[in-house]
């Protein structure tokens, strides 16, 4: 193609120069242009002139030859001192030869790379329009292509360059071309002025070989992976002998193409198959017709086809085909079996199962749907499956049926009648089937569940009684796991003991205990591990704020289905209450007992002590200073004291009840007392506010003196004493402070037991009097005292204004 395009493209008179083109080989000169004419005839030369190898002599001009592609040389006649540039027409007639006349597409640049011409070929090509010329194809981001521009770069160096390919993407695709490249010295003075390159599309091309490629490569994939045997068969005679014998399955039965081709069908397969071909090949040949056929042979399943070739209406030959189905014939028996367990699976399945269409009738049901609703086969085969709901029901069923139509399976819970119109919960499965990717119909799977669900109803009820009664009880409850460990406390716990179920959840119950008690708690565990049980075992335990508390506590083991130990449940009850009532019912025998002994006692000693005290009394009169008068008269005041105490507990006082302001009360007898705490160095301090209340005055002024003589008898070596009354609106508190000894905890719980005190030749009597007068006054009388910080007394009473209301 490049020779055609020298011929017919280039000629003398498409250069600006004195040229002409000659043909070495036949000593012709082919063309010359009118430049070079006029310069022949104005030198009286002729043209064959040209034709002398040597330089033209005599004339001031060189004439310079160079080599076309074609074989062609270019003559081009140079005057010395002239500048041998093109003429300065911008457009030569070999430009619009070499660019316009050419499909092929072309592209010339300057020796600086600047495009100088393109023609429409190009254009289309590359999808470039005439803007780009006088621009460097270098900024041609379609041109950007490094093998390309390195073409170029030695085609301005002057090497030519033929049938190169290059890959361009250009306009979103990918071009493939085949690049000629060729310098142009217009001034054949050994300089490159211009290149011109050619672009050949060969894109079409390279997809089709690609494409071919790929077909070829697919095409021996199925030949090789094609399990087939192929081959021909010639009767002569009697005979039938093989040709042409091909495929890769003929490994399979331990045959070759060279131990087959030429054989004798009796020389390759054994008598037994033998017996089944030949009679299938005389058919052939008699009727003319295809016979096709399955068999098996040396373990192969196959399908065969025996196509009769004629000539003359004559059979001449056929041609047989095996192909492999062992794959298709153990697929069908899988289906087969699949298609038996599947009937097996509906047939002895406990769940009920129904096929319905896409109408929604039914069309078939296994035999538990009959066993267990008591429906018979003619009540439900095509009858809508909506029938079978009870109402509230129904639009349930409608849309998961719609929505397994559409090709996903749902599950619901329903109501169903039975046969006998008795109403059963079912769950309910609804499955589309699917035939090549269509749904033709639905497959419900049911299971009553309707026992089940009352079972579950019934244990969430009996659940909810005993959270009620574990959340609501009386008691405290911790459940705890095998180990004592806290899985769970209810409110009452937390209110005996202070702590939250978030706070000792995960640890050991044994917060409740002292150190010395943690033997006795492993013991009781393992007592309920062995699954024995504790029952009403009183105990002292501890709050979170280390205060003491009386229980009585159950502990029982907590049992599994199989007997295994899974928690312990401890029922906790506060005894404070009842240890309480106890201690105030035993008071009470105590002060009943006291008051019988006490009115004997008194009568019997009263008189007797009265004779005494007479004579006593004489005799003080007549002796002087007798140190044992004084002792005994002392003693019998005692006696006297102690009576009259009995007598208070024995016989209710008269008790004269009356409007009292106890500011006065106080401040008189906090008066009384201070010539005492002068004696004892105690300072007083006293702080009153106004209150009245209902009150025998006598009486709670013996009171109040028994409090404060109790506080001074604490402070024998100084202190002070604090007495302050408040009023808060609707109690009067009188507080009676000492800063004494104090007294300890154990001695404290005893205080108001008769014959009980702290002082040495206390009776225990006054302070049961005390508590006896307040609790008739409506009051209270509670005690404090801590060791080394002293005592005190707080005594309540409530105000007139509400004694009154």
């Amino acid at each position: 193609m490049a020779d055609m395009q020298r011929k017919h493209l280039f000629s003398a008179d498409a250069i600006p120069a004195p040229a002409a083109l000659v043909d070495p080989l036949t000593q012709s000169i082919l063309s010359l242009n009118e430049e070079m004419e006029e310069w022949l005839k104005g030198n009286g030369l002729s043209p064959e002139t040209l034709l002398k190898p040597e330089p033209i002599a005599g004339y001031d001009c060189l004439l310079r030859r160079k080599q076309l592609e074609d074989g062609t040389e270019c003559l081009l006649l140079i005057n010395h001192g002239m500048d041998p540039s093109p003429c300065k027409e911008s457009k030569s007639a070999i430009y619009q030869s070499l660019i316009q006349n050419t499909p092929t597409s072309v592209l010339i640049l300057n020796v600086n790379g600047l495009v100088l011409e393109m023609n429409a070929s190009f254009q289309s090509l590359f999808g470039l329009t005439d803007g780009i010329i006088h621009q460097s194809f270098y900024d041609l981001v379609e041109l950007h292509e490094p093998s390309f521009i390195h073409l170029v770069k030695e085609g301005l160096k002057g090497h030519d360059a033929t049938g190169e390919e290059v890959r361009f993407h250009a306009g979103g695709r990918e071009l493939t071309c085949t690049i000629t490249v060729s310098p142009i010295d217009y001034k054949c003075g050994g300089c490159i002025d211009s290149v011109g390159i050619i672009f050949h599309d060969i894109t079409e091309k390279k997809n089709a070989q690609a494409e071919l490629v790929l077909l070829q490569t697919e095409m021996e994939n199925i030949l090789r992976l094609q399990k087939a045997i192929t081959y021909k068969v010639v009767r002569y005679g009697h005979d039938f002998v093989i040709e042409l014998a091909s495929g890769k399955m003929l490994s399979r039965l331990d045959l070759t193409p060279q131990r087959m081709n030429g054989k004798r069908i009796e020389d390759v397969f054994d008598k037994v198959h033998l017996k089944k071909i030949r009679p299938k090949l005389e058919a052939v040949w008699a009727k003319g017709e295809e016979y096709t056929y399955e068999d098996a042979y040396k373990g192969l399943e196959y399908l065969a086809s025996i196509v009769p070739v004629k000539k003359d209406g004559q059979v001449v030959e056929a041609i047989c085909s095996i192909s492999d189905i062992s794959l298709m014939k153990d697929i069908q028996r899988q289906l087969a079996e699949s298609e038996e367990k599947y009937k097996s699976i509906v047939k002895y399945s406990p769940d009920h199962i129904l096929m319905v269409d896409t109408y929604g009738f039914i069309q078939s049901v296994n035999p538990a749907v009959y066993e267990h609703w008591g429906y018979g086969f003619s009540d439900l085969v095509n009858r809508h499956y909506t029938s079978l709901f009870a109402e509230e029901s129904q639009e349930d069923a409608v849309e998961n049926f719609q929505i397994a139509l559409n090709g996903t399976s749902s599950r619901y819970l329903a109501i169903v009648r039975d046969g006998k119109g008795k109403e059963r919960r079912v769950t309910i499965t609804n499955i589309p089937i699917r035939v090549r990717g269509q749904v033709i119909g639905i497959y419900g799977f049911g299971q009553d569940v309707t026992e089940k669900l009352n079972m579950e109803d019934e244990l969430m009820e009996a659940k909810e009684l005993l959270e009620a009664y574990f959340e609501h009880s009386g008691d405290g409850i911790v459940l705890l796991d095998p180990t004592g460990r806290v899985l769970k406390v209810n409110q009452r716990f937390e209110d005996m003991f202070g702590w939250t179920n978030e706070e000792i959840v995960g640890d050991v119950v044994t917060f409740l205990h002292r150190s010395d008690q943690y033997h006795q708690f492993q013991k009781n565990l393992e007592v309920v591990k062995a699954g024995k049980r504790i029952k009403d075992q009183e105990a002292l335990r501890y709050r979170k704020d280390q205060t003491s508390i009386e229980i009585s506590f159950n502990m029982n083991p907590i049992l599994n289905n199989e007997g295994s130990l899974i928690g312990i449940s401890a029922i906790i009850r506060d005894l404070s209450e009842k240890k309480h009532h106890e201690n105030l019912l035993k008071k009470s025998e105590q002060l009943a007992m006291i008051g019988q002994l006490a009115a004997g006692v008194a009568h019997e000693i009263r008189n007797p002590l009265t004779t005494l005290k007479g004579f006593l009394q004489l005799m003080d009169e007549r002796e002087e200073d007798d140190f044992y008068l004084t002792v005994i008269k002392g003693e019998l005041d005692r006696i006297e004291i102690i009576t009259n105490e009995f007598l208070a507990l024995a016989r209710p006082r008269a008790v004269q009840f009356s409007l009292t302001s106890l500011t006065r009360l106080l401040t008189s007898s906090v008066d009384f007392i201070k010539m005492e705490c002068l004696k004892q160095g105690v300072d007083v301090r006293f702080a009153v506010e106004e209150a009245q209340v209902y009150c025998d005055s006598n009486q709670m002024k013996q009171v109040i003196l028994n409090v404060m003589k109790n506080a001074l008898e604490a402070m024998q070596d100084g202190g002070l004493l604090n007495v302050q009354l408040e009023n808060d609106g609707h109690h009067a508190k009188i507080s009676i402070q000492d800063n004494g000894s104090g007294i300890p905890p154990e001695r404290m719980k005893h205080l108001g037991e008769p014959f009980y005190s702290t002082k040495e030749k206390g009776t225990g009597l006054g302070l049961m009097i005390c508590q006896k007068i307040i609790k008739e006054h409506n009051g209270s009388l509670s005690i404090q005292s801590n060791v080394e910080e002293g005592t005190s007394v707080d005594i309540l009473l409530p105000l007139a204004s509400l004694t009154h209301q």
